[in-house]
């Protein structure tokens, strides 16, 4: 009945969490362009600031998760990086030069970027069967954050982003202080001498190099490359097309809300989903959908047609962001998920971002906003082509989850 009851509270923190972490990156990422550009950046230097953020958060996803992963207790990583993120939110506030703020922002990403990774890596290791219901959570977060921040923007200043983001980093510092300890995958057990001696705890080294022996792992990453940072890349792009169909800034957290609170049910759903058409399967028609969402937005719909059809981010990123980490997880040995997800979070995620986040502001200062987004629906095309021409969307019948 205790562990029961155990296991029900930290649920309930690992939900927590993620609200919050999520909620930092749902008053920042959305609103970022917007902000740099009421201080006077230009298109192509809103490219260069959030390419360079996330170009640092690919080192930094590598080395705290070597950290993370070799570490006695994985939750003190968490817990530095949620505080000293929170530190760098409160700076930037107060930087506006070009240089100076694109500096700023890297070392805010360095502590900021690899946050989300680990907290996966941190829930896989120990709940893999709710991590659909845990990550809905950061959803909920994202969706109340980037509703609040357009409101308070609109109404006090967008530089307020920025408070709102420290916050709920703070706020995920103090819940990971009230999560349990448990021994990381890398920890094995082993007893040494005659009977009646004491176990002793036996750290094995965890390496990247390992990874690079898992061919269906790279190919994982590599597909992700095309698809996720698209997604990621939208945070910053659709207030632009929303405000050329006609759209107002508060409008962009209305929009925001309705668009990453309509993850949550699919994320509820994705197992099921998965389980119906397989995870493989399920995880290539969210690509592709991703391809037609962004190929429509090329085309330049209005605000009020965005509204309508805002559920479309929560089909493609309720799927994806659930069973494309849980699929990652599932082909590497339980000791090698920190390693596996941090990479999958660095070249995915955060080089797919980059490439998305710089040519994305090339082609709108070229092309505007639906420039962008035919670019995007290219980008996703691809993956979905190397998705398929790897073989990933094959059922495999042996499942670890």
């Amino acid at each position: 009945m205790k562990g029961l009851m155990k296991e029900k509270r930290e649920l309930i923190k690992f939900k927590g969490l993620y609200f919050c972490t999520y909620a930092a990156l749902g008053v920042l990422n959305p609103l970022i362009g917007q902000y740099l550009s009421s201080i006077g950046f230009s298109g192509t230097q809103i490219g260069i600031v959030t390419a360079v953020g996330t170009a640092v958060a690919i080192f930094a996803s590598t080395f705290w998760g070597d950290r993370y992963s070799n570490s006695w207790d994985g939750r003190k990583v968490i817990l530095f990086l949620c505080a000293a993120a929170a530190v760098m939110g409160i700076v930037n506030s107060f930087v506006t030069a070009f240089a100076l703020f694109t500096a700023a922002y890297g070392v805010m990403y360095f502590f900021h970027g690899p946050v989300n990774g680990l907290t996966d890596a941190m829930v896989l290791e120990r709940n893999q069967e709710d991590f659909a219901q845990i990550r809905l959570c950061g959803a909920l977060g994202y969706a109340a954050a980037v509703f609040a921040g357009g409101r308070i923007g609109g109404w006090l200043g967008l530089e307020n982003i920025f408070y709102i983001y420290a916050g709920a980093f703070l706020a995920a510092a103090v819940i990971v202080m009230t999560i349990g300890q448990r021994v990381s995958a890398g920890v094995s057990q082993t007893s040494e001498g005659a009977a009646g001696t004491s176990r002793e705890k036996q750290k094995e080294k965890v390496r990247y190099s390992e990874l690079l022996r898992d061919r269906k792992t790279i190919e994982l990453i590599l597909c992700g490359i095309f698809v996720m940072g698209t997604n990621i890349a939208n945070n910053t792009y659709f207030s632009f097309l929303f405000r050329d169909g006609g759209g107002s800034v508060a409008g962009v957290g209305t929009i925001f809300l309705l668009m990453v609170g309509s993850e949550a049910p699919f994320m509820a759903l994705a197992p099921k989903i998965s389980r119906k058409l397989s995870q493989e399967k399920a995880i290539v028609l969210a690509m592709a959908l991703s391809a037609v969402r962004f190929g429509w937005y090329a085309l330049g719909p209005s605000w009020q047609l965005l509204m309508t059809l805002f559920f479309l981010q929560g089909m493609v990123n309720g799927i994806l962001l659930v069973e494309y980490v849980k699929y990652i997880s599932a082909v590497v040995e339980p000791r090698l998920i920190g390693i596996a997800v941090s990479a999958y979070y660095a070249v995915s995620s955060n080089v797919g971002s980059i490439l998305c986040n710089f040519f994305g502001g090339v082609a709108m200062d070229h092309f505007g906003s639906v420039g962008v987004y035919g670019l995007f629906s290219l980008f996703n095309v691809a993956g979905v082509v190397l998705y398929l021409l790897f073989g990933l969307h094959r059922t495999k019948d042996a499942r670890r989850f």
